[in-house]
């Protein structure tokens, strides 16, 4: 049987859920540095996806995206970026009586790159592919001020 997160659209089989899959990939990066090069990427992606920031983050998180994928800054250069950015002064995390963002029909979720990783190198290969995606496809998630 197959169940399909609400928020992202992956479709799950078996007993993983998008949640548990990233609690996984959090353990991951943690303890193993191989995996853990990777880990602005996979906290982003996955709240970005899992409708998890803020109107604000959104958009910080969009320009962060970029610099990171597109310009090569670094995850320390990111975190320096970060103590200037919304989260400074405001919450990141989406209030619960928020409006609604729109659905995004994502072409590439958590559970897409769970399939495909089989060791630290393909698990960064794919979760920078995942990053590439969501950046390409987050549009209409950045609403405007």
């Amino acid at each position: 049987m197959s169940e399909t997160c609400t928020k992202c659209g992956a479709v799950h089989t078996g007993e993983k859920t998008c949640e548990s899959i990233f609690s996984e990939f959090l353990a991951l990066e943690f303890t193993d540095p191989g995996y853990g090069r990777v880990h602005f990427l996979t906290v982003a992606c996955y709240m970005i996806q899992h409708v998890g920031y803020s109107d604000e983050l959104y958009v910080w998180m969009q320009a962060a995206l970029r610099k990171y994928l597109e310009e090569g800054h670094t995850t320390e250069m990111i975190r320096q970026d970060a103590v200037q950015g919304p989260g400074s002064t405001k919450g990141i995390r989406r209030l619960a009586d928020a409006p609604p963002l729109p659905k995004v029909a994502w072409s590439m979720t958590i559970a897409d790159v769970a399939a495909q990783m089989h060791d630290a190198e393909s698990y960064c290969k794919h979760i920078e592919q995942w990053g590439r995606t969501t950046l390409q496809e987050m549009g209409p998630l950045v609403l405007k001020q």
